[in-house]
């Protein structure tokens, strides 16, 4: 079963690059024999560095999200019941076989609505009913700043450096060199939930405009972004004012302001040269934060959250149906957004988020820290051995199986129209970081950003800036000492 699994992974991913070239390619045929296949396919793959032990049969348990979702988050991160022929169903299932055979183990997954609550009870009285916790980041790191998770990079077998493990976010969240919860190969519900832009191409013609060239040459900036969105903006319906009747540059939300300091490679939170973090706020960051606060108030993005008042789901019933009309040319939002919009009859494409000028090097994307996915290893867990064996051995094998099926398959075979969003995915995909901000918010600096959109104005940024630098040391000092 595992080598037919394997082929079916591998014969998928050919469909998806085809189907990124063409709209509606959903098969190819392949006349590669499937042991040529297969046998190519292990040869390559890198294996983790553990010891060739097994378990006797115990159990290793995971309490982990309930699947809700039907769209994006279809299908649980750890295991199934069965095969019932869905790409993302039976890859898990195959791989939680796998390791169950090989190690003879007995992976055990309990499910809550609330993971964190039935997590802190649990370790509240002094239990240790699982070996893994997958929540949702931001959950996560309630559970890290309390003191209830184990430092991963303590654990034997753990290897963060790994390519089953999203290093650079693990280093962007690392104190004193001790990473408390990570992003791993298990958790492709990160995958989708990670920022871009989706846009609509067939707009994007009729103003002869190039955004994928506009990437590739280095001008896919903030200063000409803003330039575009001004130009696309329109009273359509000839009312004399601006409404979710209209048509615009762009589409967003309010945390959009965090997405485009982000993107401009503004870094709140660092790290000292003892591996503690610090506060980095300069001239730069006052710069960048006027241009985007300019640029979201220049009325040419639209903004959910100004309608709140008049519509119980402003996501849906203003954004979305602005997009789906054809009256947006950039939605900035998740990259689910474009499985969200697969019934689009209109041609959509995907961007990265755009660098503060052609000097920056890097693009730089966020993900969502209420939807994304991530592990820890509860403190309490006395059994870590067996915890590092087995965390390296799943997460090895996603990457080449359960991974490799999301990434391929569902975003690029199924979600991207085109080849151009296929390169496009990778530069997001591959940029993938966060500010430690954004994550514990020790200056409070989303409300911060909310507070100019609400009020429309920067006056008294600076001051409020300042105002709350000493009391977001002391909350970094106070999060430090839980974490001795």
């Amino acid at each position: 079963m595992k080598r037919i699994t394997a082929i079916i992974i591998i014969l998928c991913i050919v469909v998806s690059i085809a189907a990124c070239a063409t709209e509606n390619a959903d098969e190819a045929d392949t006349s590669a024999s499937n042991n040529e296949v297969t046998s190519a396919v292990e040869s390559t793959q890198l294996q983790p560095d553990i010891p060739d032990v097994t378990f006797d049969g115990a159990d290793f348990s995971f309490l982990s999200r309930e699947v809700t979702d039907t769209v994006v988050r279809f299908y649980s991160e750890v295991s199934c019941d069965e095969q019932n022929g869905e790409i993302m169903n039976d890859t898990v299932y195959d791989r939680t076989v796998r390791i169950e055979e090989k190690y003879n183990v007995n992976i055990v997954d309990e499910t809550a609505k609330s993971v964190s609550a039935t997590f802190r009870k649990s370790y509240l009285a002094n239990e240790a009913n699982w070996n893994v916790v997958i929540d949702a980041f931001m959950e996560a790191l309630a559970m890290v700043t309390a003191g209830y998770t184990a430092d991963l990079t303590s654990i034997e077998y753990i290897d963060l450096s790994k390519p089953w493990w999203d290093s650079r976010v693990a280093e962007d969240m690392m104190i004193r060199n001790q990473v408390y919860s990570a992003i791993c190969a298990m958790n492709t519900w990160t995958d989708s939930h990670t920022y871009a832009i989706i846009f609509n191409k067939e707009l994007a013609k009729n103003y002869n405009l190039d955004p994928y060239s506009m990437v590739r040459s280095n001008e896919w900036t903030l200063d000409n972004f803003n330039q575009i969105i001004a130009k696309v903006t329109g009273d359509i319906d000839g009312n004399g004012e601006m409404d979710e009747n209209d048509r615009y540059g762009a589409v967003g939300e309010n945390f959009n302001f965090t997405l485009h300091m982000l993107g401009s490679d503004i870094i709140l939170i660092g790290h000292d040269e003892d591996g503690l973090f610090k506060i980095n706020i300069d001239d730069r960051f006052f710069t960048v934060a006027s241009k985007v606060s300019d640029m979201m108030l220049s009325g040419n993005y639209l903004i959910a959250e100004d309608y709140m008042s008049k519509y119980s789901d402003p996501w849906t019933d203003v954004l979305r149906k602005c997009f789906r009309s054809g009256n947006a040319l950039f939605y900035v939002g998740g990259v689910e957004q474009m499985l969200i919009f697969r019934d689009l009859e209109t041609d959509i494409g995907l961007l990265p988020m755009m660098k503060y000028d052609e000097n920056q090097e890097d693009f730089a994307h966020s993900f969502s820290t209420y939807w994304s996915s991530t592990i820890y290893v509860p403190r309490n867990l006395s059994n870590t051995e067996m915890t590092g064996i087995l965390l390296e051995a799943i997460n090895a094998d996603s990457y080449y199986s359960v991974a490799k099926a999301y990434y391929e398959v569902v975003l690029k075979g199924k979600a991207m129209r085109d080849l151009d969003s296929c390169e496009m995915i990778d530069i997001i995909r591959s940029s993938r970081t966060i500010d430690p901000e954004q994550a514990y918010g020790f200056l409070g600096i989303n409300e911060i950003y909310y507070n100019i959109l609400k009020n429309r104005s920067t006056e008294g940024f600076a001051s409020k800036i300042e105002a709350v630098r000493s009391s977001a040391q002391t909350k970094i000092d106070k999060t430090l000492a839980k974490m001795q």
